[in-house]
């Protein structure tokens, strides 16, 4: 399966949410063995919304809506292994402190590997997992999600996967 999202202000707005919002839903499911997130750009933004009780898996931050540490943190706690990868940027600050101390309070700090690029040249923007890999032109920010015009790509069919797990892990480790 492929499916594109072309996004400006105007169109598409809300279908990056959704898409990452069904993505990480079906992490807590069942958890991928490692998932790769890279973003030059990061924030701890709002992800999914457990107002209503939908995720019980999610009930110990309490009725509201989940951010993407959050959600990292419970996929760790679940035994999945998270590589995020960006940028030494003063913007990601913020998300790299709040998703090490969150690791340290569950205890899957062994599970949580933050990785920076010294050099300041990623550019990559990628999300994979098992069985999907999306890739595009917006990071993980505000921002990106809902305002700049973006465009991203989902891709599911095994190849494709494949390859975007073995190249996510050899530029920045994890598991296969």
């Amino acid at each position: 399966m492929n499916r594109v999202i072309r996004k400006s202000r105007a169109q598409s707005a809300s279908e990056a949410l959704d898409l990452l919002g069904a993505l990480f839903t079906a992490e807590l499911l069942a958890p991928s063995k490692c998932i790769w997130l890279v973003s030059p750009w990061i924030s701890d933004i709002e992800i999914l919304d457990n107002v209503a009780g939908t995720y019980p898996v999610l009930d110990h931050y309490g009725k509201r809506v989940v951010r993407l540490s959050e959600v990292l943190g419970t996929l760790a706690a679940d035994g999945a292994r998270i590589v995020v990868a960006t940028t030494l940027d003063a913007h990601n600050d913020a998300f790299t402190r709040r998703m090490g101390m969150l690791s340290r309070d569950l205890r899957v700090e062994h599970l949580v590997d933050i990785r920076t690029d010294p050099s300041g040249r990623l550019h990559t923007k990628a999300l994979t997992g098992d069985g999907y890999a999306l890739a595009g032109s917006m990071n993980i920010t505000y921002n990106g999600v809902f305002i700049r015009e973006e465009q991203i790509e989902l891709r599911t069919d095994e190849e494709y996967v494949v390859q975007a797990r073995m190249d996510a892990y050899d530029r920045f480790g994890g598991v296969l």
